[in-house]
């Protein structure tokens, strides 16, 4: 029998890990530019750096894997 609860909120994982991989320098400069609120440096220049984003991306890949294995469980 599909467990729903299981599968949609797998599938909302799956989704969502799919979309910060994809933004993940996107999602990265974001934190970093509110990290930088109150700082000296401008807005603008801040940017974040290689081993963040590759962590932004590991640990997306990480949620959408854990989201599939819930879609397919709650399938089967």
């Amino acid at each position: 029998m599909i467990e729903v609860g299981k599968t949609l909120f797998g599938l909302v994982l799956l989704v969502g890990g799919v979309f910060a991989y994809r933004y993940a320098y996107e999602l990265s400069r974001l934190g970093e530019r509110l990290d930088s609120i109150g700082s000296t440096t401008p807005w603008d220049e801040v940017e974040p750096t290689n081993w963040r984003v590759l962590l932004s991306q590991i640990t997306s890949v990480i949620v959408a894997g854990v989201g599939a294995l819930m879609v397919l469980g709650g399938i089967f």
